[in-house]
């Protein structure tokens, strides 16, 4: 826990997976509690999320691995894809979305997510670790990037939305009222429905905003920063490996032989 590199993935894996928790929290209940989607439909969101994650393991090869692109460039790219994402459904979230209409969101936080992923497992991978504590680096990675994803993220942006929706439900419920001659005579049922799915509609836009403006801070902090670092070196290919590991076994077969 000590490794600088360790600690810079921790941090920013705690920044960005937050804002990305809306994946967990917002996007299943928008689909199909909001626009109506039936499971066929939310399965299919799925794919366009797997489009971006193809999309952003190709990218960072060729500009990571292979032209050596610096950490500082490819941390850029990836708070800009997952400031895209967050801005598209501040400003597209609507009761009358189409299901194509989110696959430009959707594609760009698969893209952000397996980007940022790579460039700071690389970073740790990179950091020069003794080979006995370097596994717990690699376990402390994965367990941080799995806990802010998928647990602390979440309960953060849950709290939030608990909060907002109190607040945005007592500011709507006041139109609900005898004075709205259109819901005089509407059942109390439909009528609380329908103002649980509007204030969602609302605090859901609200808390895209608010998590908008961090990730816009932390872009222009990524990018104002001064990062020269490069990745130094990559594993070697498959081929490179089993020829190498094929040459050892002849030098020790032929070591045996001659004892």
């Amino acid at each position: 826990m000590t490794n600088r590199n360790v600690i810079r993935a921790t941090l920013i894996y705690l920044v960005f997976f937050t804002l990305m928790a809306t994946e967990h929290v917002f996007e299943h209940t928008y689909a199909a509690t909001v626009l109506g989607f039936d499971e066929t439909n939310l399965i299919d969101l799925n794919w366009y999320v797997f489009a971006g994650i193809i999309a952003g393991v190709v990218l960072t090869y060729f500009t990571f691995a292979l032209r050596r692109w610096r950490y500082k460039t490819m941390t850029a790219i990836g708070f800009s894809l997952a400031t895209v994402y967050l801005a598209y459904f501040y400003f597209m979230i609507d009761y009358g979305v189409e299901k194509e209409m989110l696959f430009i969101p959707l594609f760009f936080r698969g893209a952000a997510s397996v980007i940022i992923s790579i460039v700071f497992l690389t970073s740790i991978v990179q950091s020069g670790l003794h080979f006995f504590v370097f596994p717990q680096a690699l376990t402390i990675n994965g367990f941080t990037g799995a806990v802010m994803g998928a647990t602390f993220g979440p309960a953060v942006i849950g709290e939030f939305l608990r909060h907002t929706m109190a607040k945005n439900v007592a500011l709507l419920s006041a139109e609900f009222t005898n004075l709205n001659q259109a819901a005089v005579h509407m059942p109390f049922g439909e009528l609380y429905g329908m103002l649980q799915v509007h204030a969602l509609v609302v605090s859901m836009k609200e808390i895209y905003g608010w998590l908008l403006i961090v990730a816009i801070t932390m872009l222009v902090i990524i990018t104002l920063s001064y990062g020269p670092l490069r990745p130094a070196a990559f594993f070697p290919k498959w081929r490179t490996i089993r020829r190498m590991f094929k040459h050892a076994v002849r030098v020790q077969e032929s070591r045996a032989a001659t004892d």
